[in-house]
């Protein structure tokens, strides 16, 4: 049941048609990456012993992500009111919301995404590619492209829950307190320093997994933080100014260029 509405068409206090949507979308999301993950790292998953049997383990892995993102996409729908953080396509699918959804609101995040996947396609094989041979992209480009596809989907919804919708809220709520601004959205500073914020964490998030297959060094550091701090940064100002399904259509097109149509080109 949602909680009672001021107007027709306003967004209850807590959005729960939302929340199922992003939980369901996110466990979703979790199955659909662990093809890729099983491509990427057999030789790792085989040679380890395992706790329990795989299909057992994959349950188990599902349900606790489950619960874990329950509490980031309930944290994340509570303050993204409170920091002006927009859903304005849920919002009108599922509130009839009277709020103008932004122009181009599918197309133009999508443009951003591949042009901002371009870029860090160019960044990586232009200055690091030669110098970081452990990086597997020739293990996930001698993968079917439908894992590469799929794997998509966590990064478009996922990771911009856990770094949009629940990060960069209770970032952006923490400054505006200390800040002490009022207004229904966060200014130019705070959005900027909140920005920057989380970008660091975003790629903080991805060291776990970088050094399975690869030693942590200065210069993957520069890797990490020139394209996904990229990422991170361009998804955290479309966010800000046309809402989340903004950060997460361009994410989803940026993981697209740099997963599956990247790893098509460059093969060795």
């Amino acid at each position: 049941m949602e909680s009672t509405r001021s107007s027709p068409g306003a967004l209850p206090r807590f959005p729960w048609k939302i929340f199922w949507v992003f939980l369901i979308a996110s466990v979703a999301a979790m199955a659909g990456l662990l093809p890729l993950v099983f491509g990427l790292y057999r030789k790792i998953i085989s040679n380890g012993p395992l706790p329990m049997p795989l299909p057992v383990l994959i349950a188990v892995q599902l349900m606790e992500s489950a619960l874990l993102f329950a509490a980031l996409i309930a944290v994340g729908l509570f303050l993204a009111g409170k920091v002006g953080i927009a859903m304005p396509l849920l919002a009108r699918w599922f509130y009839r919301s009277q709020r103008p959804a932004p122009k181009n609101a599918v197309l133009g995040p999508l443009f951003s995404g591949l042009v901002v996947g371009a870029l860090g396609l160019l960044i990586f094989y232009t200055c690091f590619r030669s110098h970081l041979p452990d990086w597997p992209v020739a293990a996930e480009a001698a993968l079917p492209i439908w894992k590469r596809f799929l794997a998509c989907f966590y990064g478009a919804i996922n990771e911009e829950i856990l770094a949009r919708l629940f990060g960069f809220s209770v970032v952006l709520w923490v400054l505006r307190k200390i800040a002490r601004e009022k207004t229904p959205q966060a200014g130019p500073i705070v959005f900027w320093i909140g920005n920057a914020i989380v970008a660091v964490l975003f790629v903080l998030a991805h060291l776990p997994s970088a050094r399975i297959v690869m030693p942590i060094t200065p210069l993957l550091l520069a890797a990490l933080f020139s394209i996904n701090g990229l990422v991170s940064l361009v998804c955290g100002y479309l966010c800000w100014r046309r809402g989340l399904e903004a950060a997460m259509l361009a994410h989803f097109a940026t993981d697209l260029v740099v997963h599956v149509i990247g790893p098509m080109f460059f093969r060795s």
